[in-house]
């Protein structure tokens, strides 16, 4: 089985085939037994997604290279300023010295 057929498997689900998961969770597990498991579901997927939120806030801790003799540079960013008169980068916004 190829990932896209599996893929199209999984978006072909419906009630039915929902309510038959349920019945054999509830067989397997049995009725006290799923309250925790969804709980723990949770929490888990709760945790995955902070960790993404906290993951993409933070910003790489690189530095911008070093500016050039010949060009003018953000500190910032360390794109080239193209026009040399110009006292904003394009890129980032940020004032060029």
């Amino acid at each position: 089985m190829t990932l896209v057929s599996a893929l199209a498997l999984f978006g072909t689900l419906g009630t039915p085939e929902l309510i038959i998961i349920l019945i054999i969770l509830l067989l397997i597990f049995g009725a006290s037994k799923l309250p925790q498991l969804g709980g723990a579901m949770g929490k888990t997927i709760k945790n995955f997604k902070q960790e993404m939120r906290e993951g993409m806030a933070e910003e790489p801790k690189g530095q911008a290279p070093a500016p050039q003799a010949d060009g003018r540079f953000c500190p910032k960013c360390g794109a080239e300023a193209k026009d040399t008169e110009a006292t904003f980068c394009a890129k980032c916004g940020k004032a060029l010295s």
